[in-house]
């Protein structure tokens, strides 16, 4: 008899309301496939756009594999979210032009969110738009932004706050590349499962607890189900929603706080961890107005004790400057603005987001906030005791 072979590699079609795309997963590397997908462009010229944090040896790997299809140019970005600017991708722009790009080229993102994100804004705006490849590396933007089609970029005053809505002609999704993440960002990737647990699909919830290990020492085959199950949440929210302004805004959920946390710690915090803090300060400002039990609190905690993620902040913030960061969080003007608050998603209980002025957005005090900020600091240290009298 054949020997059954164990496979959770799946081809699936994303529906965000008229916004068709394949989204490919593969385990075992499967260069035919992907070719072939490449081939289908039929694209004079690939730009495959890239950070310096990907290893040399994907990077060569990759490009070889395109310009078998046709002529590649690679550029690379500095890894951080300081490369994430209008300006940076002008630069990419240029070099892009210079390279010979036309209306009939192809953009592919290689690498995590930040060379997704570029890539994304990038084919939005060349020529009004040309067309777009995902290939992420990293399991955050295989769970999570290449399943949107927000494409979006940094200013000063905040994150994400330039940007198009551009799909992609489909999502490559190795979880070969995988193998070489350290296990932090593979903890930071899991928050954001977390949260669709938590805000989409509770009915999940045992089975994410029975899984999430703070260790992060999954196998590949694990890895796929987590990833499936997120590509899974996202259609359901967003298959009517497609530009995320009603039901899909809970996708949000511990965002509000976590982006600012995570722009006033650079380089100290990643977005999956600041997102896990930021749903345990939306949690209990829910519960401070009533809205979610303390069972419901406790619950957010478990799922992420168990995903690993921290619970307080690397290092104390002053509240002021967090609040001065939220009060230009780009989900402002969804709803009229009232002084004094933070619009923020909450939840009434797990998969049940509070409705507010008939949108997901609540209108928050922000002296609420700030308590549930302060409750995410470390504690100050101690002071010295004095000399004992006499010694």
């Amino acid at each position: 008899m054949p020997t059954a072979v164990l496979t959770a590699e799946f081809d699936r079609l994303i529906r965000f309301g008229p916004t068709r795309y394949s989204y490919y997963l593969r385990i075992h590397d499967d260069i035919a496939t992907l070719r072939q997908q490449l081939g289908g462009l039929d694209a004079d010229r690939f730009v495959l756009v890239t950070d310096r944090r990907i290893p040399v040896r994907h990077v060569a790997r990759m490009r070889d594999r395109v310009a078998a299809v046709a002529p590649c140019t690679v550029l690379a970005i500095t890894p951080g979210e300081q490369a994430k600017t209008l300006a940076g991708v002008a630069e990419l722009a240029d070099a892009a032009i210079r390279a010979g790009m036309t209306r009939r080229s192809v953009i592919i993102g290689f690498g995590g969110g930040l060379a997704g994100n570029v890539a994304g804004l990038l084919a939005a705006l060349l020529f009004r738009g040309i067309r777009l490849v995902h290939i992420p590396t990293t399991l955050l933007a295989m769970s999570d932004s290449v399943l949107s089609l927000k494409q979006a970029v940094n200013t000063s005053e905040g994150k994400n706050q330039l940007g198009a809505f551009h799909p992609p002609q489909f999502v490559w999704a190795d979880l070969g590349y995988t193998k070489s993440l350290l296990p932090g960002e593979v903890r930071s990737a899991l928050c954001e499962l977390v949260k669709n647990v938590l805000a989409i699909a509770p009915e999940r919830y045992d089975w994410a607890a029975a899984r999430l290990r703070p260790a992060a020492d999954y196998t590949t085959w694990e890895l796929a189900e987590f990833v499936e199950f997120c590509v899974d949440a996202k259609q359901r929210v967003m298959a009517d929603d497609p530009y995320e302004t009603g039901s899909a805004l809970v996708l949000e959920y511990g965002h509000t706080i976590g982006h600012a946390v995570e722009l006033l710690t650079p380089g100290g915090l990643s977005h999956g961890l600041a997102v896990g803090l930021g749903m345990l300060a939306a949690a209990r400002i829910a519960g401070e107005l009533g809205y979610l039990t303390a069972s419901d609190q406790h619950a957010h905690r478990i799922l992420l004790e168990r995903a690993g993620a921290a619970a307080i902040l690397p290092y104390r913030i002053p509240a002021k400057d967090v609040l001065a960061a939220l009060h230009k969080d780009n989900k402002r003007g969804y709803r009229r603005s009232q002084p004094g608050t933070v619009d923020m998603i909450l939840l009434n209980g797990l998969g049940t987001p509070h409705l507010d002025g008939g949108t997901c957005l609540t209108h928050v005090p922000d002296l609420a906030v700030e308590r549930a900020i302060t409750r995410l600091m470390p504690p100050l240290p101690a002071r010295p005791q004095a000399a004992m009298a006499g010694r």
